[in-house]
């Protein structure tokens, strides 16, 4: 069994309430919905006009079963007790009444709503809308977790001889500093242990391995090791480590032979977005890994992102995700 098949079987068992803010736009995610349904996976929600959805499945023929649950977001009471919220919520801003009920009649705004009211358990969008919109929702809404600094995301990486690693961050933080970068390590791992099991060992990667090269973004990568170590996980971590010395034992002993990874780093953390997109993608071309993510990580509730080029298989994985996640 593939480590997707075994989240796919584990959210089964939790059957979280996963809403789905682009029914209206998307067939892709009306699909998703139905085979989420018909799994077992997880209880979707579709939010948008039943009409307006039901147009959509009939133009692209498919059946969309009355089971299927739909949110018509956009009714009278429903709308002013998301006014309010907005209101409270972001009075800090001191915006405009327009401005709140055009958030008021958003579906990823209302999504985020539905969740900090516990309404739901999560949500997963980005088929349609950018990653920016998705996480600007997300915060506006139920905000950052106490335990993290900030939104990052890590990728749940399957290798074809059934190995699993975490890429983290692949997707959203250009440049962290130091303590930003401790943070996304500290999440991806939770996030790899929660999603595979298995006891994290956390490599911080850069271009020297334990002084090899000395420069001010070397530097950075073990200051953020000697933060990430301050928080007493107990996990096996180590840096600056070159990616041979993270993952090739041998390698390892030669390069890095007091490390504690042992190059036997399950997540790896790169130092920049440049570095983890690259590289997730050639993992997945060349090596034929299959990459489950942009997975958000950090937020106080699961809110997902989605690749706009997403498969609808792809849409389902993350809402198994999603599903686990909330189980938490």
């Amino acid at each position: 069994m593939s480590q997707i098949d075994k989240i796919r079987s584990r959210a089964s068992q939790t059957k979280r309430k996963v809403l789905l803010p682009e029914a209206e736009k998307d067939i892709r995610v009306i699909k998703a919905a139905i085979m989420l349904k018909a799994g077992g996976y997880a209880d979707p929600v579709l939010l948008g006009n039943r009409s307006s959805i039901q147009k959509l499945a009939e133009t692209e023929g498919v059946e969309l079963p009355d089971s299927l649950q739909v949110n018509t977001y956009s009714d009278p009471v429903q709308d002013e007790r998301k006014f309010l919220y907005f209101k409270e919520k972001l009075k800090h801003k001191n915006p405009e009444e327009e401005q709140l009920r055009e958030l008021s009649r958003h579906p990823l705004y209302t999504a985020g709503w539905l969740l900090d009211t516990g309404e739901a358990d999560a949500s997963v969008a980005g088929s349609v809308a950018s990653t920016g919109d998705v996480i600007r929702s997300a915060l506006r809404t139920v905000g950052v977790a106490e335990s993290s600094e900030l939104v990052s995301s890590s990728f749940l990486m399957e290798m074809p001889d059934g190995r699993v690693f975490t890429y983290a961050d692949c997707g959203v933080v250009p440049y962290p500093d130091a303590p930003q970068l401790a943070s996304i390590a500290l999440d991806a791992a939770k996030t790899h242990q929660l999603l595979t099991g298995v006891e994290p060992v956390i490599a911080f990667l850069s271009f020297s391995t334990k002084g090899s090269a000395r420069h001010e973004r070397v530097d950075l990568v073990t200051e953020a090791l000697r933060l990430a170590k301050s928080k007493k996980t107990g996990w096996r971590m180590d840096g600056e480590l070159q990616f041979d010395a993270a993952a090739v034992r041998t390698v390892a002993e030669r390069k890095a032979p007091d490390s504690d990874v042992k190059g036997d780093a399950n997540v790896f953390i790169f130092p920049n977005l440049d570095a983890g997109n690259i590289a997730y993608k050639i993992t997945e071309r060349l090596a034929g890994a299959s990459a489950t993510g942009p997975l958000l990580q950090g937020l106080q509730k699961p809110i997902m992102d989605l690749s706009r080029g997403c498969s609808v298989d792809d849409i389902v994985n993350t809402a198994c995700v999603a599903s686990l996640l909330a189980a938490t």
